[in-house]
């Protein structure tokens, strides 16, 4: 009768443990959603019609720049350090799928002991074995605890895209810059030579007295105004050079040629929907928020009972010859719980869910900062265009003063006075449309940048982490080349 009762209750362990594999007790799941926490856009009369652009830059049709990315995509030192950072975390990823499996190990051993006693002998024992562990996943926990590190890894991945779309941005801004401040030299020497050509002139009317010394001074400074400034230009021009000579990783001579480039067509905007997906700091804030979702189940998985299965197959003998004919096994299933830990484990659980609902408030608010800044650069963006229009539409109208006043004054109509007054105001007019010009650029690439990245954005971070992967097999390849030279 105890026989018979016996293998009834191993039957039902057996069918439990089946039941717990298969499912029968469902595990909490953590949640892969959020509520959504985002209000309508603000900006619907800023929209622009037509697709976003992909590779932006490459529509200001400038070869040299667009090769320059892409040899910065590659040999950025900050982008591969974040590509291996990314690799890492692939391979914890990777690592912390090895709950889904049994442990299995292999033991060998030799051991001595006896009696403490005169004339005493070691016995020998020796043993071989193999052993098999396996956590049954009744709760959820492993399963959680790998969700964690896949969206750690993918977090690691939307992080190293935002570097990648800032340093970018960052390329194309000091571009500019090169290309403005060289802008700047090139018409603060036009604006010289017209300055020492109307200084020729007012010298020669001072000589028959229709200009006075006075007049001859006031040019006089004009000019040196103009050529203390070459010296700046010179210097931010190098210092932009310097800035894009650290973002290629020091291995390119940088040359950036051609003038200030007209703005291009923004092409069009993005929605929200959009939106969520083309800003990896969106997916960034909305993966970390589900981490948090998905500790809860970790720390509610700590409070409930474990059961782990094990097996092993050993040899033990006192003799070599005799190892092979022992063969001992065991079969055993631990079922803990824990009674008392102090609360412990209870506030671990009430812990855990305070960092969810900081995190999904978190990712609320990611979201509308991003909508804000969308809106914010789409006003800049229209503010900066009619800033230019005004300021070209002012250059005009200073340009035909000049000419006017110098008429009257060569007519004897005007003083000097005018003439310099209308020299100087065509002198700021055309520093305020370069300025212009490049104050658009820069409000162009902001508005890129706040849209977040599309498939190119990806095809990078993929390229990167593949370069990642072959710097690790080169390691691997060359501690293997120094082990075969110690050996020779």
């Amino acid at each position: 009768m105890w026989g018979w009762m016996i293998k009834r209750a191993g039957i039902g362990v057996c069918l439990l443990v089946f039941c717990m594999l298969v499912g029968c007790f469902s595990p909490t799941r953590y949640g892969t959603s959020l509520p959504t926490q985002v209000m309508a856009p603000r900006y619907a009369d800023l929209v622009l019609e037509g697709e976003v652009r992909e590779r932006w830059w490459e529509a200001y049709d400038d070869p040299q720049l667009n090769v320059l990315i892409d040899h910065i995509l590659k040999d950025n030192l900050t982008l591969q350090v974040a590509y291996l950072r990314l690799l890492d975390s692939i391979l914890a990823y990777e690592q912390s799928k090895s709950g889904y499996y049994p442990t299995l190990g292999f033991s060998a051993g030799l051991s001595g002991g006896g009696r403490i006693a005169e004339q005493s002998t070691a016995d020998p024992t020796y043993s071989l074995g193999l052993s098999l562990s396996y956590e049954v996943d009744i709760w959820g926990k492993i399963r959680a605890e790998a969700a964690i590190s896949e969206l750690s890894s993918l977090s690691t991945r939307d992080a190293v895209e935002s570097a990648t779309l800032s340093i970018i941005g960052q390329v194309v801004t000091e571009w500019f810059n090169v290309q403005y401040y060289r802008d700047r030299i090139k018409l603060t020497q036009q604006l010289l030579e017209i300055s020492e050509s109307y200084h020729e002139l007012v010298q020669a009317y001072y000589r028959t007295g229709r200009a006075t010394g006075m007049d001859l001074l006031e040019q006089r400074d004009q000019i040196e105004t103009l050529r203390s400034t070459l010296l700046a230009h010179e210097t931010n021009a190098r210092l932009a050079e310097q800035a894009l000579y650290l973002l290629a990783g020091g291995k390119r001579q940088i040359d950036v040629p051609g003038s200030l480039p007209e703005h291009i067509d923004v092409g069009g905007t993005v929605d929200i929907d959009q939106l969520l997906e083309r800003r990896p700091d969106i997916r960034a804030a909305r993966r970390t928020a589900q981490q948090a979702d998905a500790r809860i189940v970790v720390a509610l998985a700590d409070r409930l009972p474990t059961l782990r299965l094990s097996a092993s197959l050993s040899f033990r003998a006192t003799s070599l010859t005799d190892l092979f004919t022992r063969l001992l096994w065991d079969v055993a299933g631990n079922f803990a719980a824990n009674l008392f830990d102090g609360g412990r484990r209870s506030k671990a659980l009430d812990r855990a869910k305070v960092g969810y609902l900081q995190e999904q408030f978190n990712y609320g608010a990611v979201v509308l900062r991003s909508i804000s800044e969308v809106e914010a650069a789409l006003l800049r963006y229209r503010l900066r265009a009619q800033e230019l229009a005004d300021a070209r539409n002012n250059l005009a109208s200073r340009q035909d003063m000049l000419v006017s006043s110098r008429q009257y004054f060569i007519g004897g109509v005007l003083d000097y006075s005018r003439v310099l007054s209308a020299l100087r105001g065509m002198v700021s007019a055309s520093q305020a449309e370069l300025d212009a010009r490049r104050a658009l650029l820069l409000a162009q690439i902001n508005v890129f940048l706040a849209m977040g990245g599309g498939s190119w954005l990806k095809e990078a971070s993929d390229s990167g982490t593949k370069r990642a992967y072959e710097l690790l097999e080169s390691l691997d390849r060359e501690q293997h080349g120094e082990n075969e030279q110690d050996e020779d």
